[in-house]
């Protein structure tokens, strides 16, 4: 499975590498820095890599939301569109 990860922070990197380590393509995305998207997925090992929002949105059969969500509204207009995706949402509050 491709799974797009929508947040670098400790739910976002941790999930993401447990997918990666399960076997699973994972593109991990939205950090203050790319040093910090590249050194998750060195660290994920195989079927990991770094990309944008939306390179992690497009090609995914799954999306892991996992931002503050201050940032939900940022990260999912870089994402572009998800129409049809599957979306999972760790980010809370969601009515702040």
């Amino acid at each position: 499975m491709r799974i797009g990860i929508l947040g670098s922070g400790l739910m976002g990197g941790k999930l993401g590498t447990i997918f990666a380590r399960a076997g699973h393509e994972v593109v991990f995305s939205y950090a203050r820095s790319a040093q910090k998207l590249v050194r998750l997925a060195r660290a994920a090992r195989a079927g990991a890599r770094a990309g944008s929002p939306h390179d992690a949105a497009q090609k995914a059969d799954a999306l892991l939301l996992a931002v503050h969500w201050s940032r939900v509204d940022d990260v999912l207009s870089q994402a572009g569109d998800l129409s049809g995706k599957v979306v999972v949402s760790c980010s809370l509050p969601m009515n702040a």
